[in-house]
């Protein structure tokens, strides 16, 4: 039995393109990626405009974010919040704390059984 051709897409926080740095209420973008055959591909930045600034936080900010990456079956991020971990899982999007470089984060989502379960 051959393996299934899966296409997935991922959001990381990153704020350089190298490392998973950032939290997800202060992302100011989210680098979208795309899993197809076993390759991942960088298909574009989505710019944010974040939920939180200093010690102030809006919900409906967090809102607009998790609807930003709707998408993508999983997020990368340095840090996130309880509220906001809340809001992705129940949107189906898998959080991944990890402060690691995009290379590694993407080879986590791969390995991960939350994000390559089939959707039923």
């Amino acid at each position: 039995m051959g393996e299934r051709s899966m296409e997935i897409k991922v959001a990381l926080a990153s704020s350089d393109g190298i490392s998973v740095d950032e939290h997800f209420g202060r992302a100011a973008r989210f680098l979208i990626y795309r899993l197809h055959n076993g390759d991942w591909e960088l298909l574009e930045t989505r710019e944010n405009d974040p939920a939180c600034s200093g010690h102030q936080h809006a919900d409906h900010l967090l809102e607009q974010s998790a609807a930003l990456i709707a998408d993508c079956r999983g997020v990368a991020v340095a840090q996130i919040g309880p509220t906001a971990f809340d809001l992705l899982v129940g949107k189906c999007i898998y959080p991944l704390v990890l402060a690691i470089p995009v290379q590694d984060a993407l080879s986590a989502f791969r390995k991960s059984k939350f994000i390559n379960r089939v959707r039923t």
